[in-house]
């Protein structure tokens, strides 16, 4: 049996596996316009991609207005509430660090001030560790959530809820498939700029980039997660 892989050429495979690509895209762009739902529909319709691949599919799903608004919103609150605490909890480390290293700063510049009763110089260095050390948790968290955000995604498809509160099945996937999971990021970079494109060329050609991104995208994560699911232990489970 052959061991799966990701391979960015077989994202591209939609365009001939099915020659209704433009009208089901251009339709999901079109309900992009509906106010306030619009975005949960494209959203719904990825994951619905995702899934649609994942039953050995290769041509896209059609669009589903009631039924890709109602997962799409899920999918988006999931998302929502997995990123925020992270995030609050980089804020407060940061916060932290340079908060409390700036008081700590302080007073010890005032303790060890000298005669003329200017603030010591040590104090300062305090000050500037503390801060720079804030900015550096704050930059490797963000790396660590954005190269994560890549499996939390796949595994919200899945229908996890709280993926990101046990975030070991991800790293270990990704420590089992650093070559497969690179791609993986390649795939879902290019998938992100194709579906930017029609913001830079002009506001109207997002209506189709954007979907056309999310299918994508869902084809390079069923990719994915063809290739976790074949080298996860059997005492792990997803």
């Amino acid at each position: 049996m052959d061991t799966p892989t990701v391979s960015l050429g077989s994202m591209f495979d939609l365009f001939s596996a099915d020659p209704a690509w433009m009208r089901k895209i251009g339709t999901v762009g079109a309900c992009t316009l509906i106010p306030l739902v619009g975005i949960f529909q494209t959203l719904g319709y990825g994951k619905r991609c995702y899934q649609h691949v994942q039953a050995g599919n290769s041509d896209l799903p059609e669009p589903s207005l009631g039924e890709d608004i109602g997962t799409g919103f899920k999918t988006w609150l999931l998302t929502f509430l997995n990123i925020f605490p992270a995030v609050l909890l980089l804020m407060g480390c940061w916060a932290g660090c340079s908060f409390g290293a700036a008081f700590g700063g302080a007073g010890l510049g005032a303790a060890t001030s000298g005669d003329s009763g200017e603030p010591g110089a040590l104090g300062g260095i305090v000050v500037l560790v503390g801060m720079l050390g804030g900015y550096a948790v704050l930059l490797f968290g963000a790396l660590v959530i954005g190269v994560l955000s890549v499996d939390l995604t796949r595994r919200l498809y899945n229908d996890e809820s709280f993926p990101m509160f046990a975030p070991g099945a991800s790293f270990g996937a990704i420590k089992r498939n650093p070559g497969a999971f690179v791609m993986t990021w390649l795939g879902l970079f290019i998938a992100r700029m194709i579906g930017s494109v029609g913001v830079i060329l002009c506001y109207v050609g997002v209506l189709l980039t954007l979907p056309l991104g999310m299918a994508l995208s869902a084809r390079v994560l069923a990719q994915w997660d063809k290739v976790v699911k074949a080298t996860t232990p059997a005492e792990e489970s997803f």
